[in-house]
């Protein structure tokens, strides 16, 4: 009956603050409530409410506490001993979030309690974090050291460096709240170190900027500022106001160390805009007594002590006694600067009464000590002997109380050590009937993997051999291209060479036969005589294109002296036109090379020649032609525009193609250097022909 009436009182709270809860988490049947009801009574059930717990424990303290303690009850029905520990864990979880030390003390204790005696190592750890956490920022007490390190030392054992990274940035903090701030930095770093891929980046961040702060402390302020920046970058990226808040304020702390008093108020207000998105009475306050301490600095003791009276509000709003005495002390310093010591003194007195009701010793030290030097200045001796020896009182108790808890913490460390020998006893009975199963799960597995394995080599293997089968026909249809290629610019060059033959051997004959029967008619009538001149001088010009036609398509100097000599002829040719400067240098022995590759080298040069005409304004046009055993390097460079070489080849003009398609067909190598404006080279290097070699001329 109780666990239904637990039920309808989660639902009544969440309906009334449906709109709420919408907006904060997306509804799915993981945290659906009418389906938890009607699931049967096992761990699945307890581990969801659990799930919802932890969801809750930042809506709402009640509803946190009714999902764990359902979780609690039904746990302990159905005897599930780590969801009872875990129950007792988010119960803490869910307190310590709404600043209720004490119970979230008591429920940690009572979670670690239920951890040991299962035993589960990874709850132990995990408690013992919070334990640490819990004894650090209520107490200052040295324990959590122990807390911390049990826990640091289970993760590490587990390979849970995420965790293990966590508890070193709460060591870090440790350190840094006892002012040891190299041992804080180091730990800090350390777990920057362990973090490792799966590390949710935010995590990373608060660490970041934790050692931000302690740099700071450190007086390193470059270092400092390099961190916090670090750690900005990320948190930015979450949206998280409360962690951008902390952030603000450390950054204005900063500015304050290195007197950027402006830049600090900045930095704190921000804090506090962000603070109150979220109503973090706590984090508001804090920034109340920041600028004040600021406005201290600067010496506006009114506006200082405005700072300190709003966070006193906050404080006493949220039931917040450290921060209480934190303003308080602020509100010292500043009537002690103004010269008011009375008004210090009860102020100091109002701090050390709150200190005691809270069994703070570590402040009521710092009082105390404060005391002395308000009554020293007003000269009241007397006073500041009675206020001596309650210091020394105050000393002697907080000697005592560690003292205490170093022996508390050896009988613990003793009785656990028991414990272990006892779980050391029952593991031994069971490792063998243990090491007998593993044995045939190993061999099972090792059967199974091999078997896999032998699977995925033959298909491997079939799989290679398709690809080196595809790869075969690929050449195959490669090389057939090729040859067909091959097959076709001889025919072309072939046929290039019939026909300028048949026009310089025919038509040829024919313009010089017409001239010179044209020229041999004798007729005086001036008419007749002015048609024979111009018919005359028309066959010349028709023979002059029938040569310049013949020539390109086949250069005579080409078939009959060879390479070199046409190359000769055709940039005589190219000095001679007006405007343009054409050289040519031949290195190596002037032989004759095989017919195909004369034809092509020349046609390349040809279309490097045209190109150069046609489009780059040049002129001057250079070429060298090095001729080696086994190979022929081309260099042929010119003065023009130049243009973008990615540009050109990717729109595949027909010129640049035409030399890249020929180089090809040589098994050449081309390389194109040129840029807007500095003209072009080209280099080109063909491999000599084995089969046919070099013939003398």
């Amino acid at each position: 009956m109780r666990k239904y009436l637990l039920f309808i009182s989660i639902i009544i709270f969440l309906t009334s603050s449906k709109l709420f809860i919408n907006s904060a988490y997306p509804q799915n049947s993981t945290y659906n409530f009418s389906q938890i009801a009607g699931m049967e009574d096992n761990t699945n059930k307890v581990d969801r409410l659990l799930s919802l717990a932890l969801k809750y424990r930042k809506i709402n303290l009640d509803s946190s506490l009714l999902c764990a303690n359902l979780a609690l009850d039904l746990a302990q029905g159905i005897d599930y001993p780590i969801g009872i520990a875990e129950a007792y864990y988010k119960m803490s979880l869910a307190y310590g979030h709404h600043s209720d030390d004490n119970n979230a003390m008591i429920y940690a204790r009572k979670s670690l309690e239920v951890a040991e005696s299962i035993p589960d190592s990874l709850m132990i750890a995990k408690v013992n974090y919070k334990l640490g956490l819990l004894i650090l920022y209520g107490s200052y007490n040295i324990s959590a050291i122990d807390n911390f390190k049990l826990a640091f030392h289970i993760f590490l054992q587990k390979n849970d460096t995420a965790h293990a990274a966590t508890v070193c940035n709460g060591l870090g903090s440790y350190f840094e709240l006892i002012t040891l701030y190299d041992s804080a930095a180091i730990y800090f770093h350390k777990s920057l170190e362990l973090s490792g891929p799966k590390t949710h980046p935010f995590n990373i961040a608060k660490v970041q900027s934790n050692l931000g702060k302690v740099y700071r402390m450190l007086k390193e302020y470059d270092l400092a500022r390099e961190y916090l920046n670090m750690a900005y970058d990320e948190i930015i990226k979450f949206g998280d106001f409360e962690e951008i808040g902390r952030w603000y304020n450390k950054m204005g702390s900063l500015e304050v160390e290195v007197m950027n008093y402006e830049g600090a108020e900045e930095y704190f207000i921000k804090a506090d805009s962000n603070f109150r998105v979220v109503k973090s009475g706590v984090g508001i306050s804090n920034c109340q007594v920041n600028l004040a301490g600021l406005y201290h600095l600067q010496g506006l003791s009114d506006k200082s002590l405005g700072k300190y009276d709003s966070a006193i509000t906050y404080y006493r709003e949220f039931d917040i006694p450290e921060g209480l005495i934190v303003a308080w002390d602020g509100k010292v310093a500043v009537y002690v600067s103004k010269g008011n010591l009375e008004i210090a003194l009860s102020y100091s007195d109002s701090c050390l009464n709150l200190a005691r009701q809270t069994k703070n010793m570590k402040r009521q030290e710092e009082v105390l000590n404060k005391l002395i030097t308000i009554y020293a200045e007003m000269e009241d001796w007397q006073e500041v002997a009675k206020t001596h020896n309650l210091l020394h009182s105050i000393k002697d108790s907080i000697y005592s109380l560690e003292k205490a808890q170093t022996i508390h913490n050896l009988d613990l460390k003793y009785n656990k050590e028991k414990d272990k020998v006892k779980i050391l006893d029952l593991q031994n009975k069971n490792l063998q009937r243990t090491k007998q199963r593993n044995a045939f799960l190993i061999i099972g597995a090792g059967l199974i993997i091999f078997a896999f394995y032998l699977f995925y080599f033959f298909r491997y293997k079939a799989k290679k051999n398709r690809i080196i089968s595809d790869q075969k026909i690929q050449q195959l249809q490669e090389e057939k291209k090729l040859l067909a290629a091959r097959f076709l610019v001889e025919g072309q060059e072939k046929e290039r060479k019939r026909i300028a033959s048949a026009i310089h051997d025919s038509l040829g004959v024919l313009l010089s036969t017409s001239k010179m029967h044209i020229t041999s008619i004798k007729d005086d009538d001036p008419k007749n005589r002015e048609l024979i001149e111009k018919a005359t001088k028309y066959l010349d010009e028709a023979n002059t294109e029938m040569r310049k036609i013949s020539h390109n398509m086949m250069p005579g100097s080409l078939s009959k002296l060879g390479l070199c000599e046409a190359l000769d002829d055709l940039f005589d040719t190219l000095d001679d036109a007006e405007g343009m400067d054409a050289s040519m240098e031949v290195v190596g022995p002037k032989e004759r090379l095989p017919e195909n590759q004369e034809i092509m080298i020349y046609r390349v040069v040809q279309e490097m020649v045209n190109n150069t005409i046609k489009h780059a304004k040049a002129s001057k046009i250079s070429l060298t032609l090095i001729v080696h055993p086994d190979e022929v390097d081309i260099s042929y460079a010119d003065n023009g525009k130049g243009f973008v070489v990615d540009e050109v080849l990717s729109m595949k003009t027909m010129g640049v193609q035409s030399i890249r398609s020929r180089v090809k067909f040589l098994d050449g190598r081309l390389n194109i250097e040129s840029a807007p404006g500095k003209g072009v080279v080209y280099r080109i290097s063909i491999p000599m022909n084995q089969d046919t070699g070099m013939k003398s001329v």
